[in-house]
């Protein structure tokens, strides 16, 4: 099970693959287009599908994208970006907040400038239920129903040179990641500490072999000792696109 710190480091390691080499990267996102439906809903490992609003065609425009881009340099970590990034996912993750206003209606630029001192040029990055640091790079990329593709301008932007990365629980989303970009940051000679969030992140094994064109599923699951060996059966309801509903039913060794 990963924890968030695990996750912060994926993310981060992830957006410097990315950038350092875009070509074997685009390989990696080509082979995850199958993970988009008909129906635009998008299949996430261990984590329940999400509907997207474009589907298909925005993942396409994020591939070309990532195919025409140059290798750029890597990005680094800065303590004061990842505590503002950190201070954010925790106050917004607890109270189901989206987006990037805090609860006492701070900005990014607040957040900040309580951390250290910034130049040149800020950016901030979001993302909701993603349990993979891959994951989280692809939505930032796809950038599914934002018309200008801010999270994916961050990402490939020359300008930037440092990073800090936030992860925690979201009350409504399950989890929340927080990327926070600058051209240049330096940190205060003393930071207020700003703890990342323990315990692990589980999956949802059950939503393994989600069904073509289902849009929810719910599922009865119990434990059953047969010969001395205890079995799951799992028994699924699917709603699906049409409004039909169809019922499978899986047994599992545990």
């Amino acid at each position: 099970m990963k924890s968030y710190s695990d996750l912060i480091q994926e993310v981060y390691r992830e957006i410097n693959n990315l950038r350092t080499d875009p070509t074997t990267f685009s390989s990696r996102f080509e082979a995850e287009l199958t993970a988009f439906k008909a129906n635009n809903a998008k299949h996430r490992r261990g984590a329940v599908p999400v509907m997207t609003r474009e589907g298909m065609s925005a993942a396409e425009e994020a591939l070309i994208a990532i195919k025409k881009a140059t290798p750029l340099e890597n990005l680094h970590w800065s303590e004061g970006l990842a505590h503002a990034a950190q201070a954010h996912c925790n106050d917004t993750g607890a109270l189901g907040i989206v987006g990037h206003i805090g609860s006492r209606e701070n900005t990014l630029q607040d957040r900040l400038e309580k951390f250290g001192k910034w130049s040149d040029c800020i950016a901030e990055a979001l993302d909701y239920g993603s349990i993979d640091g891959f994951e989280v790079v692809l939505s930032f990329l796809v950038d599914d129903g934002l018309k200008t593709r801010p999270h994916r301008n961050a990402l490939l932007n020359p300008r930037f040179k440092r990073i800090g990365v936030g992860m925690g629980p979201h009350s409504e989303y399950k989890t929340v990641a927080s990327v926070v970009f600058a051209g240049e940051f330096t940190d205060k000679d003393e930071i207020e500490p700003v703890e990342v969030p323990t315990g692990g992140i589980s999956t949802i094994n059950e939503v393994e072999n989600w069904l073509e064109g289902a849009i929810k599923m719910t599922c009865e699951i119990r434990s059953e000792t047969e010969n001395g060996v205890t079995i799951k059966k799992i028994k699924k309801y699917w709603e699906m696109g049409d409004g039909s509903t169809q019922i499978t039913e899986e047994v599992i060794d545990t």
